[in-house]
């Protein structure tokens, strides 16, 4: 690592870049904001069908982020990350095209291009940017990944409040063209730095070592994997699950949305503060602690359910919100720490199956919701059930062995 001034500065510049393209990787979040002027537009949609768009979203982000590790091994990081801007461009900016009086053909081409262009885009960035920016910080990878994740938590709300004061003047369609542009105009600009969006390795920094670590065969091969992939799937279904329902769970109990919505910034900060202990007490202690949390909101929500009292019930989305974040952190750096930097890019592609696996578990909550007559009884139930998984899993890694890949 490097240890003069100008070291320390690449570095400081290395996560300023990572944490300024992770803003935008919140982008498609503004859809909650543009379902409304969408539903105005198109009055034929129904709210299900929104929800099945942006529902499903995370599939393709999930696939976007298996195609950019993989992409990796062709070309470089750098252009991976160019077809993150021209991807989410073409996709909002495609909005534009969507003709008024064919509500049927402009559904399907919202499909197309939320799924296949943006979302996907979207799954290409994240790859690049995490896969590039965590190695620069073998020390400290909790912390640098609990930044990233802080910043892309942030964002959505950043943006969506960014896209209310858009609409009025630009109206929905014009609208997603106005962030189109912006996502690939800051693009533009990181890649102005000739050695942004690039492993230590590729930057040819002091870090450039003969690196080691297990291949994706080799990790998908190891028991390690499939408990830490568990693990953060259980938690990150329970921490969908609150997103998803947070707003309209705490209204039906008499509380206020923007009050429901405080689980964005602890998410944020779940993700920093749980990231930066990782560096410290290791992945064991954190797998434990983070699904100790969840099972705790999930046992907070319920009692709030019973009592109806708005307290227990924000707390329980609070702390569930500190126990997502920090499990969606702590998971990237332990793939990097566990299985070594050399195949990074591929396999923390891999380990992301677990962002679409996670969004089809949280889409039973509807129907469980549906279920109950619109009790969210069975939603805040399958949030305590979810975390039981994670813990099993947390007491199986317990035993195994997650020294860091030195010579593979």
């Amino acid at each position: 690592m490097p240890d003069t001034r100008a070291g320390t500065f690449r570095l400081a510049l290395i996560a300023a870049e990572g944490i300024i393209a992770n803003l935008l990787l919140g982008t498609l979040f503004i859809w909650s904001v543009m379902r409304n002027p969408l539903l105005e537009l198109f009055p034929q949609w129904t709210e299900g069908m929104l929800s099945v768009v942006f529902g499903f979203h995370n599939l393709f982000t999930s696939a976007g982020i298996l195609l950019g590790g993989f992409l990796s091994a062709r070309i470089s990081s750098r252009k991976i990350f160019l077809l993150l801007g021209i991807l989410v461009f073409l996709g909002l900016g495609g909005f534009t095209l969507l003709p008024v009086d064919r509500p049927g053909l402009s559904y399907a081409m919202v499909i197309v291009l939320f799924w296949l262009f943006a979302a996907v885009g979207i799954g290409l960035g994240i790859s690049a940017v995490q896969s590039t920016t965590i190695p620069w910080f073998p020390r400290h990878s909790g912390l640098i990944s609990g930044a990233l994740y802080m910043a892309l938590g942030v964002s959505s709300v950043l943006l969506a409040a960014l896209a209310e004061v858009l609409l009025p003047a630009f109206g929905v369609r014009h609208t997603m063209l106005v962030f189109g542009l912006i996502v690939l105009v800051v693009v533009l600009l990181i890649l102005l730095d000739r050695r942004s969006i690039l492993p230590p390795q590729a930057a040819g920094g002091t870090q450039a070592a003969p690196l080691t670590g297990f291949s994706p065969r080799e990790m998908l091969r190891s028991p390690v994997f499939w408990i830490l992939i568990l693990w953060n799937i259980s938690l990150r279904s329970a921490g969908l699950t609150l997103l998803d329902h947070a707003a309209s769970m705490f209204v039906a109990y008499g509380g206020t949305a923007i009050v429901a919505m405080l689980i964005s910034p602890a998410n944020g900060l779940g993700s920093l503060c749980i990231g930066m202990t990782m560096d410290r007490l290791g992945i064991k202690s954190i797998m434990k602690f983070a699904a100790g949390l969840m099972c705790l909101a999930g046992m907070l929500l319920l009692l709030g359910d019973r009592t109806t009292l708005q307290p227990l019930l924000l707390a329980g989305l609070l702390v569930g919100g500190l126990a997502y974040g920090g499990s969606s952190s702590s998971y990237s750096a332990a793939v990097k720490n566990i299985f070594g930097p050399k195949y990074y890019a591929r396999n923390f592609g891999i380990s992301n199956i677990a962002m679409g696996l996670a969004a089809i578990i949280e889409s039973a909550s509807g129907f469980l919701l549906d279920a109950g007559g619109g009790s969210y009884t069975g939603v805040l139930l399958m949030v305590f059930l979810l975390s039981i998984p994670a813990i099993v899993c947390s007491l199986l890694m317990a035993k195994q062995d997650t020294a860091p890949a030195l010579s593979v």
